[in-house]
């Protein structure tokens, strides 16, 4: 059967541990499979942005649902956007006075600046997304393009409630070459990316000579 909902990746996991009886368990199972998701995988699919806007007064933002971790902070204005450059929260020398925000960081829930903004900014933050799903959110990138990680990480989880360290021993390696082949995917997706991206400038370079 086709794995591409939350309803199907249980009812699949039903099948494969042939327990019926597990209905009940099988979305704890997979909660706790995106926990483990969530930490060791880094890859685009959990790439999304988002916008967000400062107050007046304040130098922090809440940050949104499901942040997982930040990749890159832009200014919008009317013109375009810009680029923040990150620092570490405890290199920032916070100042009181009120100005555009010329540095981030990610201090607890929020994200932080150097400075409290004297207005509103636009402000578009790429970030990791984490994988949750739910009857509400029944679908997301990763089961799309990897439901067989999502269903060896399932099995593996429930392995530890089942005592049975024979299905452990079955699933772990199917679920760790499966992230493996999607980490390879992910670079070799990068690496095309960063060659269009450099190509031309190549192209110019030789033609100049």
């Amino acid at each position: 059967m086709a794995i591409t909902t939350y309803a199907e990746l249980k009812a699949a996991a039903a099948n494969w541990l042939v327990r019926a009886d597990l209905t009940e368990r099988i979305p704890e199972f997979i909660a706790l499979a995106e926990a483990r998701l969530n930490r060791v995988l880094r890859t685009r699919l959990a790439e999304t942005e988002t916008e967000l806007s400062t107050a007046i007064g304040s130098r922090r933002v809440t940050l949104p649902a499901g942040f997982a971790e930040p990749l890159r902070v832009w200014i919008v204005k009317a013109d375009g956007r810009t680029e923040l450059p990150f620092l570490e929260a405890g290199l920032i020398a916070a100042s009181s006075v009120r100005g555009e925000p010329g540095v981030w960081t990610i201090d607890g829930a929020t994200l932080a600046f150097d400075r409290p903004c004297d207005e509103v900014y636009a402000l578009t933050l790429r970030m990791l997304k984490t994988y949750s799903l739910s009857d509400a959110a029944p679908t997301n990138a990763l089961l799309a393009d990897g439901p067989d990680v999502y269903l060896f990480a399932t099995l593996c989880e429930a392995a530890p409630f089942l005592r049975d360290a024979e299905l452990a021993g079955a699933y772990e390696p199917r679920l760790e070459r499966a992230i493996g082949e999607l980490n390879a995917k992910d670079a070799r997706s990068r690496a095309a990316r960063t060659l269009a991206t450099e190509l031309p400038a190549l192209v110019g370079a030789r033609a100049a000579r």
